[in-house]
């Protein structure tokens, strides 16, 4: 027993070497990464070679010795979905283990307490068309993303203030559905699943991370990993309190980072309609009042919410996401001086205001990625299914 506990995790460390790596990798160069033996490496490459989740590219010569035979994970081998059910659109991706895209789709329409129903019908209905085109590829999984709660045993929306949801059986009622009765089926917040590509280009960093959108949303990092919580909701910083006894956040109490400073709270406060895209939001704030009082604004709370955070957390980094990206420079003065007069962190030392690295749908894209950990922390099953 204890040995195939030791195999598949020696598998498991080889496929996560090779999805990590910036290029593809050697025999040779996983031994290195993995500070397992060659020949541990070399027979467990043959076994996922074999089963079609390694790939092996045509040999490179470097001299006089043997060709170096470039590995990186197999494409167009297997099928993870992603789905995002987002205040005005539900999109689906479908990617294969080297991350590549294989189908994706999107459709606008009001999501809300009065269109449970249609949302959950459009979402399977998705799941169904990337299937199609993924053809006979086997599927790892699906997870869903939600700007809210999610409760950690079964997959119900807790509540999601922006969609109007309340106890919402997400994962029950889309298993309900032909498209995807045969799956494993899981819903995590969408920021926590946003943050997953932002991990991939800083391995092994301890950051926060905000994300702007119709909410405010974030997590926290630490060496790499993703901080959980009790119940998996670590890092909602919009829902920190900024002005005891403030505006009206929508999930229904006061003085929230995120009655100040997401999308809805931005446009109800400046009298926006809805046409106003998310991308286009601080500029039309801009037109209608002095733009260094928009960035002040937004900067100061965010720079309290941060400023909290700091003085738990002891971090030192902060990346700003969504919305929030583009503007990050113009906001760092801002929340660098906040921080400053409140968080003992400033004392360590400047505090690091950071940009994500600006992926356009990085829930979508991080639920698809979350839908294929099963075959990297297990992948001697997916040997045995694949063989």
């Amino acid at each position: 027993m204890q040995s195939m506990h030791l195999r598949e995790h020696n598998l498991s460390e080889i496929l996560r070497a090779l999805a990590e790596a910036s290029s593809p990798t050697s025999r040779a160069g996983l031994s290195k990464l993995t500070r397992l033996t060659k020949p541990t490496v070399s027979k467990l490459v043959e076994e996922l070679v074999e089963a079609r989740l390694v790939q092996e590219d045509t040999p490179l010569s470097s001299g006089s010795g043997r060709p170096m035979v470039p590995l990186q994970p197999a494409a167009g081998t297997l099928l993870a979905v992603g789905l995002e059910i987002a205040a005005d659109r539900i999109s689906c991706l479908g990617i294969d283990l080297a991350g590549g895209t294989v189908s994706t789709y999107t459709e606008y329409l009001q999501v809300t307490a009065t269109s449970v129903d249609q949302a959950i019908e459009v979402a399977a209905q998705l799941v169904g068309r990337v299937r199609a085109d993924a053809g006979a590829l086997p599927v790892v999984g699906v997870v869903v993303a939600v700007p809210g709660r999610i409760a950690p045993d079964d997959g119900r929306v807790l509540s999601a203030p922006n969609l109007d949801w309340t106890e919402v059986p997400l994962v029950g009622r889309l298993q309900q559905h032909p498209e995807l009765a045969d799956l494993p089926v899981r819903a995590q917040n969408d920021n926590r699943l946003s943050v997953l590509t932002e991990i991939g280009h800083r391995p092994g960093e301890s950051f926060i991370y905000v994300r702007g959108s119709t909410g405010v949303g974030g997590a926290v990092v630490l060496g790499g990993s993703l901080l959980d919580g009790v119940h998996g909701w670590a890092g909602e910083f919009g829902h920190t309190v900024v002005a005891p006894g403030g505006a009206r956040c929508r999930c229904g109490r006061r003085g929230c980072l995120e009655a100040y400073v997401s999308y809805h709270s931005l446009l109800e406060r400046a009298g926006l309609g809805q046409e106003v895209r998310i991308e286009d939001l601080v500029d039309e704030l801009s037109a209608r009042t002095d733009r260094a009082e928009v960035i002040g604004m937004i900067g100061r709370s965010l720079g309290l919410a941060v400023a909290n955070a700091l003085n738990v957390l002891d971090l030192s980094t902060v990346v700003l996401s969504g919305y929030l990206a583009p503007i990050a420079d113009e906001l760092a003065p801002v929340i660098r001086e906040t921080v400053e007069a409140h968080a003992l962190a400033a004392e360590a030392g400047p505090i690091s205001i950071e940009r994500s690295d600006g992926v356009t749908d990085p829930a979508l894209r991080g639920a698809a990625r979350a839908a294929l950990q099963p075959v990297f922390e297990a992948p001697g099953q997916w040997i045995e299914r694949m063989g």
